[in-house]
């Protein structure tokens, strides 16, 4: 079951990481998913690899704001699903099914940044492919998210968050809050957005 838990783990956080600006290194001769990462959130991407014992499949670099996934045959899957060629696509077929919620929450505490109305993802999926990745996500998250060049953003925070707590574990959302505003935290608190 640990190693189950493990691979599921490692899956969520490279396709976190491939919805944001995560790239297969072109260069290398073994298969190797590296990702932009801000420092801020090292500590909370050291707690999953923490809890899931992933510390042998992912280095971190703090000093170039990165981490790398690697030596792992999962990332040969995942590079057939999201690639044609070099070009970022996240799938030829249009199923919410290939995401779930726990890996947009994944993402979101990685790579979102908080802008007054919105989080705002950025990515690096070929831009046209970006309002199907934009589409899958909506389905789970149930609020709009507007697809732009170079980025996805997540709307109605508050109608979001609020109703997802309960459904990821702790370690993600307890991450997620912090997007919110004080005002924002209340207001869930006091159960004004729960479905």
């Amino acid at each position: 079951m640990k190693v189950k838990k493990q691979l599921q783990t490692l899956y969520k956080l490279a396709t976190a990481s491939l919805i944001s600006e995560a790239e297969f290194d072109n260069f290398s001769s073994d298969l190797m998913l590296k990702s932009p990462i801000s420092i801020k959130k090292f500590s909370y991407l050291e707690d999953i690899l923490r809890e899931s014992n992933l510390n042998s499949y992912i280095e971190l670099d703090p000093k170039k704001e990165q981490f790398t996934i690697h030596s792992h045959t999962l990332l040969q899957n995942i590079k057939k699903q999201w690639y044609i060629g070099n070009s970022k696509i996240f799938s030829n077929i249009l199923d919410p099914g290939l995401i779930d919620i726990q890996t947009i929450v994944i993402c979101i505490n990685l790579f979102g940044t908080r802008k007054s109305e919105n989080i705002t993802i950025p990515t690096s999926i070929v831009k046209d492919q970006i309002k199907g990745v934009s589409f899958c996500i909506e389905q789970h998250l149930k609020v709009p998210i507007i697809p732009s060049s170079n980025s996805i953003k997540i709307t109605n925070l508050p109608l979001f968050i609020g109703s997802i707590l309960k459904e990821v574990p702790t370690i993600h959302s307890t991450e997620l809050i912090n997007f919110l505003t004080d005002k924002e935290k209340k207001k869930i608190a006091e159960g004004a957005f729960s479905k």
